[in-house]
């Protein structure tokens, strides 16, 4: 198994070769239509950060798409909801013991950008927890050689917060949120600025896939 990173236009991706296609893991448990899910269950939402990202790098046009989908347009970001096989999971649940220390119905959630060969979309389009999740049992397998890409990650998160604060100010001072104003908002955000994340240059890591036994 290999881990590696990829950071590209201010926007981060940590990639392991082996997601879609890994077995006895519990977060890749998919009792939705496409089993080789991975640990695509998440709904994807992209914060202002997110969609400026997308803006610079001449990709509006997907956020007009976006908004296209009816009820995701929120004040300060978008939120897209996948497929809850709800009467599936309620029959899981009523028949099956449930994880103590895991959600169960993300077994039965589909991103609404998944098909049966992977994600749709190019990872410049994503939101960046889609860029930078990794599945427990992947993070057990690394051990202390995923310190470095822990604290990659936790860096682009804060710095995601506390960007995605300034551009909301910038909405706020002009009066302006997406769900009211969506292209003066975009307009906005166009014209505020974002100072780069400084990213780190992180080795690959090798994995012993063969170690993990967990079983779902």
């Amino acid at each position: 198994m290999l881990l590696s990173y990829k950071f590209s236009n201010n926007i981060p991706l940590f990639k392991c070769d082996i997601c879609g296609n890994c077995s006895n893991f519990v977060e890749s448990t998919s009792y939705t239509n496409i089993k080789n899910r991975g640990c695509c269950w998440y709904f994807p939402k992209y914060n202002l950060v997110d969609i400026k990202n997308i803006i610079n790098n001449g990709n509006i046009d997907f956020i007009y798409y976006l908004s296209s989908i009816p009820n995701c347009v929120e004040n300060y970001d978008i939120r897209v909801k996948g497929i809850f096989f709800k009467n599936q999971y309620d029959n899981y649940t009523e028949n099956n013991i449930k994880y103590s220390d895991f959600d169960n119905s993300l077994f039965f959630r589909l991103c609404p950008f998944l098909k049966k060969d992977g994600c749709k979309l190019s990872f410049s389009l994503r939101p960046h927890p889609c860029n930078l999740y990794l599945c427990r049992e992947v993070l057990q397998l690394a051990g202390k050689v995923y310190t470095m890409y822990s604290r990659e990650r936790k860096d682009y998160y804060a710095y995601c917060n506390y960007f995605n604060e300034c551009l909301k100010e910038d909405l706020e001072s002009n009066n302006a949120t997406l769900s009211d104003n969506l292209e003066e908002s975009l307009d906005i955000l166009n014209s505020s600025t974002l100072p780069p994340f400084q990213p780190r240059k992180l080795q690959n890591i090798y994995i012993n896939y063969s170690t993990c036994h967990h079983s779902a």
